[in-house]
């Protein structure tokens, strides 16, 4: 089994798809063991590059040249700010390839996660859009927390490519991206499953997958092993959480305890993060997903407790629509929602990372300026509670204040108010 494992985790098999799918390396140059490993794009012909390299090779000892590139060309290093670091230098030979695993990294960011369950509400149904998002908590919870557990690191560049930087600080495995990309379409499917357009999930959500599993090898952040990891962790968890969200929406939605449970409990899981020895992202991508979560269920469940969400009278009796009709409301719908998302973000964020500075006595100015380290406390803790305030914003707008102004602009889904 470790034999397995450590099969999966080699990074050649990441090299070996780079470079299928267009990928290639021309050189790594290292000016010094102590400096980081950058990737940096070559633009333009290899007669282009073996020039500019034969005349900028000044400064630079040929031993601290590795030539990967297999006699197609050489790389080409100027004597800038670039001596300050270690550089693999490659040029993209396909751009389908690359465009399409950059949208896939695209759908495993919080704002597309953001869409996506604003989208469920809006234009779907409110009820898939509540137990898909507690799906969703649970599964990127357990999965960020997996990493600073088990802290393997990401596949090493050289001789991966890292065509991505945003993501990594993060540990790898299991890959987040994996699990989201399994757990938030299979959990719309199921709570879909009798719907007449159940299809239509089925195949966004195969494509989903398959396109952000893959995006992670191409774009060199994980191994193929975090990748297996994260789907088989996802398909897990699935088998309990999807249970857990069918018969706990009820409550959530209903008790008036609800929101004092929720909250405590999202707090107890930023406070008590199962964090490692060094400051990673993880916690901040975290508590964004707590956050939203959080807004969201306490729109809804405001909604039921005034009365706004209620049972239908006549579950039968259904309004039909135009299709051209039903369009052109879903996309006012998704176009003033974000716009109201963005205005809550606007306003919220600021405020709430003013509010954090007051309370812990200390100014905003020192805290930017301050890099995060698990020793600086006080930006943490600035940056957790602003995160988790901004989130939880945006989470009520969603279910709450759009849905209203939907409904006051003449384009709200009347079924919304109905979906229990």
């Amino acid at each position: 089994m470790r034999k397995i494992v450590s099969t999966l985790q080699d990074p050649s098999l990441v090299c070996r798809f780079q470079s299928y799918f267009g990928v290639v390396k021309l050189a790594e140059v290292e000016n010094d063991k102590k400096y980081s490993w950058v990737a940096t794009e070559v633009k333009g012909k290899y007669a282009e590059i073996e020039k500019d390299s034969t005349e900028n090779h000044n400064g630079i000892r040929s031993s601290k040249i590795k030539d990967v590139s297999n006699g197609n060309g050489h790389v080409c290093t100027e004597d800038t700010k670039e001596k300050n670091q270690n550089i693999v230098y490659y040029r993209i030979s396909n751009k389908f390839w690359y465009h399409l695993f950059l949208l896939g990294s695209l759908l495993g960011h919080e704002a597309w996660y953001a869409f996506v369950y604003s989208f469920l509400f809006w234009n779907v149904d409110g009820s898939v859009g509540r137990r898909v998002m507690l799906v969703g908590n649970f599964l990127f919870y357990i999965g960020q927390g997996l990493k600073d557990v088990i802290r393997w690191p990401r596949p090493p560049m050289p001789p991966v490519v890292r065509l991505e930087q945003r993501w990594a600080a993060e540990y790898g495995m299991p890959s987040t991206h994996a699990m989201m990309a399994l757990s938030l379409p299979m959990s719309v499917i199921i709570f879909t499953i009798n719907t007449p357009y159940v299809w239509v999930w089925v195949t966004i959500g195969s494509f989903w997958c398959v396109v952000v599993c893959c995006c992670r090898l191409y774009l060199g952040m994980h191994s193929v092993a975090d990748v297996l990891a994260g789907l088989g962790v996802a398909a897990f968890l699935l088998l309990f959480t999807i249970p857990i969200a069918e018969y706990g929406d009820y409550f959530l939605l209903t008790s008036p305890l609800a929101p004092i449970v929720t909250l405590i409990l999202s707090v107890l899981s930023i406070i008590y993060y199962p964090g490692s020895y060094k400051w990673t992202p993880a916690r901040g991508e975290t508590t964004y997903i707590i956050g939203g979560y959080f807004g969201t269920q306490l729109g809804c469940w405001l909604n039921y407790q005034l009365g706004i969400l209620h049972p239908a009278s006549d579950p039968s009796h259904v309004i039909l629509q135009p299709l051209l009709l039903q369009f052109l409301l879903s996309l006012a719908r998704v176009v003033l929602g974000l716009l109201l998302i963005g205005c809550i973000r606007a306003v919220v964020k600021p405020v709430s990372f003013q509010i954090g500075c007051f309370l812990l006595r200390t100014d905003k100015q020192t805290l930017q300026q301050q890099e995060f380290h698990l020793k600086n406390k006080k930006k943490l803790v600035v940056d957790l509670f602003c995160k988790f305030v901004t989130f939880s914003a945006i989470g009520f707008g969603i279910t709450f204040v759009s849905p209203l102004v939907f409904q006051l602009l003449g384009c709200d889904r009347t079924s919304y108010w109905t979906e229990i």
